[in-house]
């Protein structure tokens, strides 16, 4: 039989034990890394760099590693940007990836402080039937222009005078209809624009003209979504991570290597 030394021993380890055990149910979370968040985000199929049918480009790079940093774990859905524009606005996802930041969009949606990038569009045309004008202000009379549908051009386009807008679905048409002498200028965003026509191969026939305008390109929430005010938050807090340590910096360099 023990000792009354051992026996009390015995008693104190059995105790403190039990409150080990205790303290370790009441805090383990402490060691365990907390579950990450997922979200769903609507993509374009159809402005690469950015964004590509196949769900890469420079803004599932920036968006992906972003939330990263700060324990979100994005699902993105592929669509027409019309169609992931609507997504967002209906709250079937929760964001809507390459929403330039103007009066129409504003109305709808919830930016962070820091865009994606900036992005600047122009007026293209075909070389062998240049337009006749300075700017976009001073157009001839009943200039056809071919737009993407659903995508922002900047508050100043519905202001143009002479102009005749012609929506289109996606960047080979508008290219084709420039080739064809259907519409007379197309406005691109000048880095998706230079992918597309040298994938068609017509550097020599379809030429950058004068600026429409630069916009600023963000992920965007719908207002409708009661997470939409923290989820830009946490956007903007992983980009200023990537961008402390270079990591934003190289993803943006990596567009000069796609074209």
């Amino acid at each position: 039989m023990p000792g009354p030394h051992i026996a009390f021993l015995k008693a104190f380890i059995l105790t403190s034990s039990t409150l080990l055990g205790l303290c370790g149910y009441a805090h383990g979370d402490d060691t365990s890394q907390q579950p990450t968040q997922v979200i769903k985000l609507a993509a374009e199929d159809n402005w690469a760099p950015f964004a590509n049918a196949s769900g890469t480009g420079i803004s599932h790079t920036i968006i992906n590693s972003a939330f990263s940093r700060v324990g979100v774990e994005v699902e993105s859905i592929v669509v027409p940007y019309s169609r992931a524009v609507v997504m967002a606005k209906k709250g079937l996802v929760e964001g809507v990836f390459n929403l330039v930041k103007e009066k129409s969009t504003e109305d709808h949606f919830v930016f962070g402080e820091q865009a994606l990038f900036s992005a600047t569009a122009s007026f293209y045309q075909n070389a062998k039937m240049p337009i006749q004008a300075v700017d976009k202000w001073k157009l001839p009379p009943n200039t056809k222009v071919g737009i993407i549908e659903g995508y922002e051009y900047g508050d100043e386009l519905n202001l143009l005078p002479n102009v005749q807008i012609f929506e289109l679905s996606n960047h080979n048409q508008l290219i084709n209809l420039l080739l064809l002498d259907r519409i007379d200028l197309a406005i691109m965003y000048d880095l998706v624009a230079d992918q597309y026509i040298q994938r068609m191969g017509v550097t020599a026939d379809i030429k950058q003209t004068f600026t429409n305008h630069t916009g600023q390109v963000y992920l965007a929430f719908s207002k409708d979504n009661p997470q939409a005010e923290n989820l830009a938050k946490l956007l903007d807090t992983g980009l200023s991570s990537l961008k402390k340590d270079g990591s934003y910096q190289k993803i943006m360099a990596s567009i000069e290597s796609t074209n």
